[in-house]
Parts: structure tokens; C-alpha cells; sequence
């Protein structure tokens, strides 16, 4: 019988809880696969940007290169405008990742903090590529120099690109990781929670991996562009 001035048994005000390392263990893995794909996806809508530019200023894509691991290029022969279709594939890689931003409010499987780093991710690894391509002359830069565009004026432009990438960039990570350590470091988190977490995001990686490694054949087949997806 409890008298009436007890106080309350510490493990009642203290219940114990389960620590979270099994949860934080599992954090970094996620966010690995978080940044290959957000660099797999920069290279796709690169990739369609120039195929999109070829289409518009009726040029023929004959060769496209997606497969992760390998130097991403589109060869398109005739190419009446050259100029346009190189200026395609980067702006196209900035302004197609925000048609994801009504999505970027969406917390389960971190869908939305993922879509809103990857938008920003673009903007740095394409204005980083802009300002610094220079010095290959088959690189988007590279050609554009080779058109007459100045290269005070890539490296500028590709710098204020990648600089406000940067910034979104950095926002949309602290976000990120907010959201994951929130998740990892709850009492209430179960560790098969975020391990189903990390289990999938890898799974959706290999999936991708897989699917952009078929994405040239597919889009040639798709709309009859003619492209041969190399060997």
C-alpha cells in the first residue's frame, strides 16, 4: 500500500529508455545513398536538357551515354544549333528540378527534404561544371568557348550558379540531417524503423542505377530519336 506521502519510485517518473545508437549507426548510410542519387539524377537531366535542345532545333541525337560510372555525353549529328542544345542540357539541369517543389513538404522517407537538396545540388555540380570546364574542349565550356562565347563570362556565371547552389545547398542538407537525426535520436524510433529506411533508399538507388544504366536505349526506342546507347 503506497502511503499518501510517498513520493513517486524514480523508475516511474524515469521510465527507461532504449538507446538510439542502433538508429544513428544506420544514418550515414542513408545519406550516402542519398547523395549517389541526387548525382545520378544531376547527370540524367543534364543529359536530357541537351537531348531536349536537339529535339527543338531539329538536330539528330545519334549517340547517348547515361550509364553511372561513365563520362555522360550526347552526340548529336546534324546539329544546326550547337550552341543551343549545349545551353539546353545546363539550364535544363537548373530549372527541371524545381518542378518537384510542390513535393518538397513531404516528411515520409525524407521524399521531400531529399527532393529540395537534390534541386540545389544541381545548381552547384552544374554551375561548379560551367566555371571550371574550361579546360577540356569536348566539355560543355569548352565548346561554348569554341563558339566565341567569352570565358570571363562562363566562369562568371558558372560561379554565381554554383555559389547559390552552395547556399541552397547547405540549407537543404541541415534540414536533411535535422530530419534524420530527429528520427535517429527519438525514444520512440524503432531500429527496424530506420533500418527499412535505409533499406529502402538503397533498394531505390539500385533501382535507379538500373534504370538510367537503360534510360538511352529506352528514349531512343520511346521517340524514335535514333540514338544508340553505347556499347
Amino acid at each position: 500500500m503506497l502511503k499518501p506521502n510517498a513520493a513517486p519510485s524514480s523508475e516511474h517518473n524515469n521510465p527507461p529508455r532504449r538507446s538510439p545508437s542502433a538508429a544513428k549507426l544506420l544514418a550515414p548510410p542513408i545519406l550516402i545513398a542519398m547523395g549517389l542519387w541526387m548525382l545520378l539524377v544531376s547527370l540524367f537531366v543534364h543529359e536530357l536538357g541537351h537531348v531536349l535542345g536537339a529535339l527543338a532545333t531539329d538536330g539528330r541525337v545519334v549517340s547517348l551515354e547515361l550509364r553511372p560510372g561513365r563520362l555522360g555525353h550526347t552526340l548529336v549529328n546534324p546539329n544546326p544549333s550547337p550552341e543551343v542544345v549545349l545551353w539546353s542540357g545546363l539550364l535544363f539541369g537548373w530549372v527541371a528540378p524545381f518542378a518537384t517543389w510542390p513535393a518538397w513538404r513531404l516528411q515520409r522517407g525524407l521524399i521531400g527534404p531529399t527532393l529540395r537538396a537534390t534541386t540545389w545540388f544541381s545548381w552547384l555540380a552544374l554551375g561548379s561544371y560551367l566555371a571550371v570546364g574550361g579546360g577540356e574542349r569536348w566539355s560543355d565550356t569548352g565548346q561554348l568557348m569554341s563558339a566565341g562565347w567569352s570565358a570571363l563570362l562562363l566562369v562568371a556565371l558558372g560561379s554565381v550558379v554554383a555559389m547559390i547552389g552552395y547556399a541552397g545547398s547547405r540549407h537543404a542538407w541541415s534540414i536533411l540531417n535535422e530530419r534524420l537525426e530527429t528520427l535517429a535520436n527519438s525514444p520512440d524510433a524503432a531500429p527496424h524503423g530506420v533500418a527499412r529506411l535505409a533499406a529502402g533508399w538503397w533498394t531505390w538507388l539500385v533501382l535507379w542505377w538500373v534504370l538510367q544504366h537503360a534510360a538511352g536505349g529506352a528514349i531512343g526506342s520511346a521517340l524514335g530519336l535514333g540514338i544508340a546507347a553505347e556499347p
